[in-house]
């Protein structure tokens, strides 16, 4: 059969060290061997998240954190500010409105980032916002955004920011406590490089000491329920043992690569892939990339028959657009577990598809670029 290789910006591929950690024999979560290792984790997410702050561990997917974040830091009705561009961010808007708040927007346009000097002007027009729900990296246009500006905008107008970094955590630079994020929010299957099904989420002074005097009903997501178990090195409620093995796995193969190394490893890859999309003679999507994914404008309807046709032949799976994207764009993903030869497979298992499918001329302009890029020729 042949082999298969997932080049989607989340869920990404998992090492074999983590693959094999979370294959070892199970243990019981009220023992101090399992503390041991949750409160390790916990010590490496903090670094790779540039916090002193507490992280609280979710059995979660990313959603379930940013519901988490949400409900414990709101009160019902208050008004809250959004940026929105593009799915995932506008997802802050719709977990804000089924709990009945009060939502404003700022909007852009899909492929671009809010302005800082949009949002502050979105905050002028909007008095009494108490929270500002904001993306870092947004996966479905691939672009990025200056969440340390926006932070700084956010506090002079008396309001928190809650970042969603489930794409950016380990892929961007990203200073929780220099930056002054309040909450920032993560996912498993992302830069971590850990299958789904768990999140993590961080909490500045000011976000703890709103959720003594805000907060909606809750329950399993109660916040300050999960950090007082955590302060004794406990869940509150059964973790999933097998992911937390394996996101401890993956930190240590993090902290030993070193977080800059694993940044800049992210950005090589995106600016390389980025060159061949160019000498190819397409067009890279958002205006402000992140090192997440590479967004393609694919002309003439051809998106979802070249991601068939990548996968059928060469076994390469990325992703597609989404929503209003859908079938306009293709997105590679490089988050995680990518190097040098990885990307080589996949640009040129790309490029190979458009030469099958007739959609260029002549084949090695992409790698071509590609070799010039990470050897810098």
């Amino acid at each position: 059969m042949r082999s298969r290789q997932l080049f989607t910006p989340g869920p990404t591929e998992v090492p074999w060290r983590v693959r094999e950690k979370m294959a070892g024999p199970m243990i019981h979560h009220r023992t101090e061997e399992f503390r041991a290792i949750q409160r390790e984790t916990i010590d490496d997410l903090r670094e790779v998240m540039r916090t002193r702050n507490p992280v609280m561990l979710l059995a979660c997917s990313g959603t379930g954190a940013m519901e988490a974040a949400l409900v414990n830091l709101t009160k019902p009705g208050e008004k809250v500010l959004v940026t929105v561009l593009g799915k995932f961010s506008h997802r802050w808007k719709e977990i804000a409105e089924a709990y009945g708040l009060d939502v404003a927007t700022v909007d852009a346009r899909w492929g671009d980032p809010v302005r800082p000097e949009d949002l502050e002007r979105a905050l002028g027009a909007h008095p009494g916002v108490g929270v500002v729900f904001t993306t870092h990296a947004e996966t479905s246009t691939g672009v990025l955004q200056d969440v340390e500006s926006m932070a700084r905008i956010a506090h002079a107008k008396g309001a928190l920011i809650v970042v969603d970094g489930i794409t950016s955590v380990c892929a961007e630079k990203l200073e929780t406590d220099a930056w002054g994020l309040d909450v920032v929010v993560g996912s498993s299957q992302k830069g971590v490089m850990t299958p789904p099904g768990l999140a993590f989420l961080s909490l500045s002074d000011a976000a703890r000491a709103r959720m003594e005097g805000a907060g909606q009903p809750a329950y399993y997501f109660d916040l300050k329920r999960a950090l007082a178990s955590h302060e004794k090195g406990d869940s509150p409620w059964t973790p999933p043992i097998g992911l937390v093995m394996g996101l401890h796995e993956a930190l240590k193969m993090i902290k030993e690569e070193g977080l800059e190394s694993v940044i800049e490893r992210h950005a090589r890859n995106a600016r390389a892939v980025r060159a061949a999309v160019r000498a190819l003679d397409l067009e890279v999507f958002p205006s402000v990339p992140a090192n997440c994914t590479t967004a393609i404008v694919i002309p003439d309807g051809h998106a979802e028959q070249i991601r068939k046709h990548l996968y059928d032949v060469y076994g390469i799976r990325i992703a597609g657009g989404q929503e209003r994207l859908k079938g306009k764009i293709v997105r590679i993903g490089h988050l995680g577990h990518y190097f040098e030869s990885d990307i080589f497979t996949v640009v040129s298992s790309f490029e190979s598809t458009l030469l099958d499918m007739g959609l260029v001329a002549a084949g090695g302009r992409g790698v071509e670029a590609l070799f010039r890029e990470f050897h810098e020729m």
